[in-house]
């Protein structure tokens, strides 16, 4: 098949540093090329521009990864699906300035590729689009980038992989000593003379996450984190708030939910992030088996491509 994959406009693809949608745009696209198919990027805010492009490629489906083009998507003349990264999707109560969007949403129906069966829910109950509109398309990782070491350089220590952000809270949990964190600075709450390892370049993250012994991510909000498959690839089991657990085996003993409503307790917090990471250490070939159905070419496999096909299917109709 021919796909055009729509990207934010926002940053290069790949990009340099952070920008976890571009990478898992890029990361889709070679991964599809491997298997068989043709795939165009387009990464533009310019309307025209995507439109034209489109149409010289005259592509067999389109996949848009920025849910700001909503309406952009009934222009599209070719089979297509969009996609949003909004962390906040199944937290109504915190979409601000995103009830806009949600309505566009509603009025345009579009065919929707959902991270989780979460967000699929929300896109039914509260989007009003028809069941037979969403799919449940789980983002991949590609795990051959990333160095596991069969025993971490840092067996004390856990790191907090994430945009500095205020939604990401890392401010609130820099009294655990043993908490490291890495990627770019956007926080004035936050201590930089801390444990900050600064932002990491990719060659960085794939040569380094498993020097540590877990992941931490505790944002207030996530969809389906590409960080925490990332983690699993290096061999690192992870501590994840209640949004941060899509698509995960919480009854796996390396995976750890922190309950919002304990998210206060940094005793708690602490408690379970030293519990997790003895755990995980001891268990890396057990994290590594894990990390292989988050794997590209088997998502691809599994979930988009079947996706794709009925969506094209529906189109010809």
């Amino acid at each position: 098949m021919k796909i055009t994959l729509l990207g934010p406009g926002i940053m290069e693809i790949p990009p340099k540093g952070w920008g976890a949608v571009e990478i898992l745009i890029w990361d889709t696209k070679n991964a599809l090329e491997e298997l068989g198919h043709e795939v165009q990027i387009l990464n533009t805010k310019d309307y025209r521009h995507i439109i034209n492009g489109i149409c010289a490629f005259v592509p067999d489906f389109v996949h848009v990864h920025y849910d700001e083009f909503i309406d952009l998507v009934p222009f599209i003349q070719y089979p297509n699906a969009i996609t949003s990264h909004f962390g906040y999707l199944e937290r109504p109560k915190m979409f601000g300035g995103y009830a806009n969007v949600a309505n566009q949403f509603r009025d345009v129906k579009p065919n929707v590729f959902c991270l989780s069966p979460g967000i699929e829910k929300v896109y039914n109950l509260m989007f009003d689009i028809p069941k037979d509109q969403t799919y449940v398309t789980p983002n991949g990782v590609n795990n051959m980038n990333f160095t596991c070491k069969e025993e971490p350089k840092y067996p004390d220590r856990s790191i907090y992989l994430a945009k500095i952000d205020y939604r990401k809270r890392q401010h609130m949990f820099q009294s655990i000593d043993s908490l490291w964190y890495a990627g770019n600075l956007a926080d004035n709450n936050f201590d930089r003379n801390k444990n900050y390892l600064g932002e990491w370049q990719k060659e960085t993250l794939y040569k380094e996450l498993t020097d540590y012994g877990n992941l931490v991510l505790l944002s207030d909000g996530e969809a389906h984190p590409l960080v925490c498959m990332e983690a699993f690839c290096a061999g690192l089991g992870v501590v994840v708030c209640e949004w941060g657990k899509a698509n995960l085996d919480v009854d796996k003993k390396f995976i750890t939910v922190i309950p919002e409503s304990h998210i206060n307790d940094i005793e708690f917090v602490e408690y379970e992030i030293v519990k997790n990471r003895k755990y995980s250490i001891a268990h890396r070939d057990e994290i590594l088996e894990y990390s292989k159905q988050f794997e590209w070419k088997h998502v691809l496999k599994t979930h988009y491509i079947p996706a794709v096909e009925k969506v094209i299917d529906r189109w010809s109709k």
